[in-house]
């Protein structure tokens, strides 16, 4: 039971440091899109920069 509870850490590990970065823009955008229908998509490209910065500088595993 211990090797399935160790397998499957390691698979969320994988899957949300793959994952999370892509999940995170694109909540942004959609939330973004959402509040500012008329505003400007640059933001969106800075956020998404400094996400893989972050995830890039601070996650590790």
């Amino acid at each position: 039971m211990i090797y399935i509870k160790r397998m499957l850490l390691w698979l969320a590990r994988q899957l949300f440091a793959l994952y999370a970065p892509q999940i995170c823009v694109i909540l942004f955008a959609v939330s973004y899109i959402n509040f500012f229908r008329e505003g400007p998509l640059w933001p969106i490209g800075i956020f998404a920069i400094f996400i893989v910065y972050i995830f890039v500088r601070y996650v590790k595993w």
